[in-house]
């Protein structure tokens, strides 16, 4: 069974997602981010504030945990991250290990799914994930629902 999952992502690195010409195709994360995460799980992607709004969605291909020699390699230097040496020096400051997760079939809404609509959905309360959330049924649907209706 896949799971949806939601994760925040500066706007930078959020729309890099869903470029027509060379997408952003690896996440970047510390720690233990998303151990969960299956090959075929989806992870909508929720671009933070200024923007404030979900984009779309992703399909996960893997996830693995590796020293950062080596998961700087297989980004490609940085390229399927879209981010510079240093960018990625200075996010892993400290660390010995990074998260990479590889994604593909990007799904751009036709129209972004503001945070005020999010909390009419699902709770005035209800705030984007600091990391990684995984949806409920419903909640999966309600996204589903959203972007098939501005696609009929």
């Amino acid at each position: 069974m896949t799971n949806t999952y939601l994760i925040s992502v500066r706007p930078r690195w959020a729309s890099a997602f869903f470029l027509s010409q060379n997408p952003k195709s690896i996440e970047l994360r510390k720690g233990n981010f998303g151990t969960s995460l299956k090959p075929g799980d989806n992870i909508a992607i929720y671009a933070t504030l200024p923007t404030a709004e979900l984009l779309g969605i992703v399909r996960v291909l893997k996830r693995e945990r590796l020293p950062l020699d080596r998961l700087w390699r297989a980004s490609e230097q940085g390229k399927l991250a879209k981010v510079s040496r240093q960018q990625f020096d200075a996010y892993y400051a400290s660390q010995i290990f990074g998260v990479g997760v590889w994604v593909n079939a990007a799904e751009l809404f036709p129209s972004p799914i503001a945070l005020p609509k999010l909390r009419q959905n699902w709770g005035p309360r209800w705030q984007p994930p600091q990391q990684i959330q995984q949806l409920s049924t419903e909640q999966a649907l309600l996204i589903r629902r959203n972007l098939i209706a501005h696609t009929n």
